[in-house]
């Protein structure tokens, strides 16, 4: 019988750091850098959260008693809504672009056909028009990166114009 005997690697598990050494780094004091700190430079591009990262760095707590305050969860709740707009075309589009490639694919078209323009239907209900022409193009140009310009332009009319008008006429 064959037996396999495993020794440790030492590049792999090197040796525990002397006890003196331990010591002097507990004690020593970190330098200051001459860059700015990822804080900083986050505090520095993005206006909608500079108020909130400033208040996180120094320390201050959530208070909400200042009108500067509220004025920057505002700013940082539009700014989740417009993401989180963003985020729902993005997948609305690419779950109905996938689902018409692979329907045609697969020669199924006929049966589900009457679900395509609801991920359009959907976004545009939910955001408004802007977010369901978003999503729209978005489906289309999946499309017509996968299947073609044929296929692209029948999904367009024949299933996009039709959700986007829905959504928006219901709202």
């Amino acid at each position: 019988m064959l037996r396999l005997r495993l020794h440790p690697c030492p590049h792999f598990f090197p040796s525990p750091p002397h006890p003196a050494l331990r010591r002097h780094l507990a004690r020593s004091q970190l330098p200051e850098l001459p860059f700015p700190s990822a804080v900083c430079a986050l505090r520095a591009r993005s206006p909608p959260l500079r108020h909130a990262v400033g208040r996180v760095a120094s320390g201050k707590r959530w208070l909400g008693v200042d009108e500067d305050e509220d004025e920057g969860e505002e700013d940082l709740g539009e700014a989740l809504a417009k993401t989180r707009q963003l985020v729902e075309c993005a997948m609305f589009a690419s779950v109905a672009g996938l689902a018409y490639f692979l329907s045609n694919s697969l020669a199924i078209e006929n049966y589900f056909s009457c679900f395509f323009p609801l991920p359009i239907f959907i976004s545009s209900l939910r955001w408004g028009l802007a977010a369901g022409r978003k999503t729209m193009v978005a489906t289309v140009l999946l499309l017509f990166t996968l299947s073609g310009p044929v296929k692209a332009s029948t999904y367009l009319l024949m299933h996009g114009v039709v959700g986007l008008a829905m959504g928006t006429m219901w709202r």
